[in-house]
């Protein structure tokens, strides 16, 4: 193989691939049309002399020989994607770059509106695309490059990353405005009887050991060591349909606050203090090494600050230094 007769785009294309197993959606992550990245495969099949991915049912899987390349072009593309990035001065306005972040359905609903404004106002050409992975996903995609910026309560990410404290929040109860049973205020007894709906980001199954803790697990966990049930009637995956759920039955659901302050001005729900105390949690941004020192996302951390940081937090409480690693 002629090492100088590849071309450096075939390499891109070859490493989505590798990240989708899908000639359309490899296609999307890097901006190409589904022929053109039909057109770049072939290309760099007939460099290498090796079919590369070969079709099965579940879609495209790679050969011995691509998985015994994969590493070394995605550690080749990363260096040099850093040293690129590094060299010229990330400018905001003029900047066309797409920001990879990872981020809940409950994160897009409360970061995602106003983070937009500002950057249409800001920085008019920058991009993101929000992913939404399994927690235990998050540290590989952070350390492989394939995320800038994890944002939510992530204990799983506690050691080994760079994070910033942005708030803290707490727990409650959200519920229809006209429930039959429940009035300005609810009771312990009534937290018991009443049937609930229970938020599990998929791929992110409630478990009692876990570190790539949601805030689902976060309260469930506290209701076992106080001893307290609730019946759960319905388990999703996704908060978005919480509220029409919410005004059609007599179901309760426990959500940060901030997301059900957010929602009540949109939907015909209330929203109830929990008759029992929870500890607070903190909301954190989190990223790698690798994109500390960038331009680009070292911007990007500072409109999430600016946007979204506590400036005055309750009283003894102490903030985590802007640039401070666990």
């Amino acid at each position: 193989m002629n090492i100088e007769s590849i071309d450096l785009n075939l390499l891109v294309a070859f490493d989505a691939m590798m990240q989708e197993r899908n000639v359309t959606r490899a296609g999307l992550r890097v901006g190409l049309s589904q022929p053109s990245m039909s057109h770049a495969l072939t290309r760099l099949r007939a460099v290498c002399g090796d079919p590369l991915f070969v079709r099965v049912k579940t879609g495209m899987e790679p050969t011995p020989f691509a998985l015994r390349i994969a590493p070394s072009v995605r550690a080749g593309l990363s260096i040099m994607r850093t040293g690129l990035e590094g060299a010229v001065a990330f400018d905001p306005t003029r900047s066309e770059r797409i920001f990879q972040v990872l981020l809940s359905d409950l994160g897009e609903v409360v970061y995602l509106p106003r983070l937009m404004r500002h950057l249409k106002e800001v920085a008019p050409g920058v991009g993101l695309r929000i992913l939404q992975l399994p927690r235990e996903s998050y540290r590989e995609a952070l350390e492989s490059g394939d995320a800038d910026l994890a944002v939510g309560f992530l204990p799983g990410l506690a050691a080994g990353f760079y994070q910033q404290r942005l708030f803290s929040d707490r727990h409650v109860c959200l519920l229809r405005a006209d429930h039959p049973r429940i009035g300005r205020t609810l009771s312990l007894q009534e937290f018991g009887e009443e049937s609930h709906i229970m938020i599990e980001p998929a791929g992110s199954r409630y478990s009692r050991v876990s570190l790539h803790s949601s805030t689902t697990t976060l309260i469930e966990q506290y209701l076992e060591k106080k001893g307290l049930r609730r019946h759960i009637a319905l388990r999703v995956p996704h908060f978005t349909v919480v509220p029409d759920i919410l005004q059609a039955t007599e179901l309760l659901v426990v959500i940060p606050s901030t997301v059900a302050r957010f929602m009540m001005p949109l939907r015909h729900v209330k929203m109830l203090p929990l008759p029992f105390e929870v500890p607070e949690f903190e909301v954190k941004q989190f990223w790698h090494e690798r994109s500390h020192q960038d331009g680009g996302t070292r911007w990007l951390r500072g409109v999430m600050a600016d946007l979204f940081m506590e400036r005055h937090p309750p009283c003894g409480a102490l903030r985590v230094a802007p640039d401070l690693r666990a």
